[in-house]
């Protein structure tokens, strides 16, 4: 993984792992430390980027209401509010539209 402040690729990981689980490394060039959400559009979440694809997933395949989804979560254990489903929808649908757009037209994964 290439650093995401100056590009290098003198990258050491640490054995060590944020309290999400993400992975974390250090640049021998530059110095900084970042982990593998660093540089993305959920770098500050407070909840797993898996947790946040779902929910953004189900919100776009069913057309669950945003308080729909922040109550099935709460039956789970996992608490947010229905605001936060709107920033994650207004975050990720714009990624996974143009995701699906390029693999439909046959140039991408």
């Amino acid at each position: 993984m290439d650093c995401v402040a100056c590009g290098s690729a003198e990258v050491s990981e640490w054995p060590e792992r944020t309290a999400q689980g993400y992975r974390r490394f250090r640049c021998r060039t530059c110095s900084k430390q970042y982990n593998e959400r660093s540089g993305t559009v959920l770098n500050h979440a407070q909840y797993p980027s898996d947790v946040i694809a779902l929910v953004v997933l189900w919100r776009l395949r069913h057309r669950l209401t945003l308080r729909d989804l922040a109550e099935m979560f709460l039956v789970r254990g996992i608490v947010f509010s229905y605001e936060a489903v709107r920033e994650w929808e207004a975050k990720l649908a714009p990624l996974l539209a143009n995701e699906l757009r390029r693999r439909r037209h046959g140039k991408g994964g």
